[in-house]
């Protein structure tokens, strides 16, 4: 070889090492030269309660709140009505409680900010005491992960993560530069901007983040690998155990995997769950013979943390409707939906045909809405769903709607006459042992039915073992079990899977179990929520997860999951 083409091999050379690439695979990374390598991590966005706490008095019959503000009270007096009583304040706060159990417990929620807050009231003296935590919304502890690393070709990479979700939505780092101290990005959106700065005397960044809301400076500490939870779905080289879930309340039993008929290769499933190829999937949740026997939490979450569950509530929602048919027996699904809004002036006669039947199996024929005009530009959402035009005969077409989910509120909240999240509290979850929530609320008052809907995970999986045991609960009817078999029965054909069979606001599909094809009951919700109820071996399967918008990565990830390790592992022949 001469000097001429030696020379032209290590240009070539030093020019591929220097070329920017998408990254391949972080885990086999060269060792860590550069001190910037590794995970760097920082709290991108707090928000906070607006108050403190809440104390009622007295204790027996409460008649005056006091709600603290940074240590100040103001006292508001409790109006009754019937069994509940509550205060309004300004700007659309508001209190509503019971006494329940015979004046042992207090189920009460706030609402502020259109966000209702389940609370924790404690008896203390003679009076009832309850801390106010900010609300589980997505910015709420928003931690941001800056990973630097080397890809197998020796190219410095780097990536931006998220503790809450997928942040591929919002961009990608294409490229980093390097001058000195200051380190630029190239990245996929132009909407943001990201540059930091080294400090290598303290080994900290700071990171300048810029969105359309404005721009702000944090600082990123660098993590140890044990640190990274959060990141990763899992701490890096941890060996996995596995154990039987510990029981979640009083109603229900928890067993192993192979007592119920699942094989441990099931198990397969926690090796590979920091190769990125599930990234965001938040919790994995199996019951089966009505007992909990598989419960996993990754990236961060954990039994307690309530998870937003978006869409997978409208399915909750038909069981709320069933609940409010079950308490007043003038409501019936063929009742027009406009005989419980006559404040509208609707002047279509054909708009008189739409039906409660037809709003629960999304074809009531209106437009489909912009979501954006009707919960940014107009105050009353169902008024602007019932003012856009009749394009199908109502019944004739499915039509997937979250503003056609709004038509319902109304019709709940005028059938039972009180606040609806405090008639969902009082009526379901309680009887659930579900005293953990927060939902939205439209600025009319109306609760939200299509989604916006937080919980805990192991809560979520609860209304899967209440469908297979046709509404009922720890020796409760709590949904009528008419209601039940009615809402699971094929109504009209969706377009998602393409002519599936779609019920009361339930996905009614088929998947292969142990081999064999079932009929499965769904729930599904953006990012990766979704409840999977299989009847013929009395089995559910819960995800969560925070691959918002993203598809098909939201619907492809969890459902890997199941038809590769899960579903293929329930014996059949076994029978408990």
């Amino acid at each position: 070889m001469n000097l001429a083409t030696t020379i032209k091999l290590i240009i070539l050379s030093v020019f591929i090492s220097c070329t920017q690439t998408k990254p391949t695979n972080e885990e086999s990374t060269s060792l860590p030269t550069n001190p910037l390598f590794g995970v760097w991590s920082g709290l991108l966005f707090q928000t906070q309660s607006p108050y403190d706490s809440l104390i009622l008095r007295p204790k027996s019959s409460p008649q005056e709140a006091l709600l603290y503000k940074n240590g100040k009270a103001a006292s508001y007096p409790l109006v009754q009505k019937n069994k509940h009583f509550g205060f309004k304040g300004k700007g659309g706060l508001r209190f509503d409680a019971t006494l329940a159990k015979g004046k042992s417990s207090l189920l009460g929620l706030i609402t502020n900010n259109l966000w209702v807050q389940s609370l924790d009231f404690r008896q203390r003296d003679n009076q009832w005491v309850a801390k106010i935590v900010k609300p589980e919304i997505i910015d709420t502890d928003y931690q941001v992960y800056l990973a630097f690393y080397e890809d197998n070709l020796g190219r410095l990479q780097t990536r931006i993560q998220s503790n809450k979700e997928n942040r591929r939505l919002h961009f990608t780092i294409d490229s980093t530069f390097i001058e000195g101290n200051n380190i630029r990005f190239s990245i996929s959106n132009k909407r943001f901007g990201i540059s930091a700065k080294h400090i290598p005397a303290q080994n900290l960044l700071i990171l300048t983040y810029k969105n359309p809301g404005g721009k702000r400076a944090i600082t990123l500490k660098k993590l140890r690998p044990d640190e990274t939870l959060g990141y990763r779905p899992r701490i890096p080289k941890q060996a996995y155990t596995y154990q039987v879930p510990k029981v979640p309340d009083t109603a229900w039993q928890t067993a192993s995997l192979e007592e119920v008929g699942i094989s441990p290769t099931m198990l397969e499933l926690m090796k590979v769950m920091n190769s990125g190829k599930y990234d965001h999937i938040h919790s994995v949740i199996v019951t089966k013979n009505n007992k909990l026997v598989f419960e996993e939490y990754f990236h961060g979450y954990h039994r307690e943390y309530l998870h937003d569950i978006r869409s997978a509530f409208k399915s909750i929602a038909s069981l709320l409707v069933g609940k409010t048919i079950a308490k007043d027996s003038t409501l019936r699904v063929d009742n027009p939906l406009l005989d419980y809004y006559p404040q509208y002036k609707i002047p279509e006669k054909s708009k008189q045909k739409i039906t409660l039947h037809h709003a629960l199996t999304m074809s009531t024929g209106l437009k489909l809405e912009s979501e954006d005009d009707m919960q940014r530009k107009n105050p009353d959402w169902v008024k602007y769903k019932l003012n856009l035009p009749l394009e199908h005969e109502p019944g004739q077409k499915y039509q997937y709607s979250s503003g056609g989910m709004n038509l319902l509120s109304g019709v709940i909240q005028k059938s039972q006459s009180g606040y609806v999240p405090l008639f969902l509290y009082e009526q379901i979850l309680q009887p659930l042992q579900i005293d953990k929530f927060q939902m939205r609320t439209s600025p009319m008052a109306r609760a939200y039915l299509a989604g916006d809907f937080f919980l805990r995970p192991i809560d979520l999986a609860k209304f899967g073992q209440l469908v297979l045991n046709k509404g009922r609960w720890n020796h409760q009817q709590v949904i009528p079990a008419k209601w039940i078999e009615t809402a699971i029965m094929p109504h009209i054909k969706g377009s998602w899977p393409k002519n599936s069979d779609y019920g009361y606001l339930w996905r009614l599909l088929e998947r292969k179990v142990g081999g064999k094809k079932m009929k499965t009951i769904e729930a599904w919700g953006n990012g990766g929520q979704f409840l999977i109820i299989i009847p013929e071996v009395n089995m559910t399967v819960t995800f969560t997860g925070g691959n918002y918008n993203l598809f098909p990565e939201m619907e492809n990830k969890p459902f890997e999951i199941l038809n590769q390790y899960i579903l293929p592992a329930v014996n059949l022949n076994t029978r408990k």
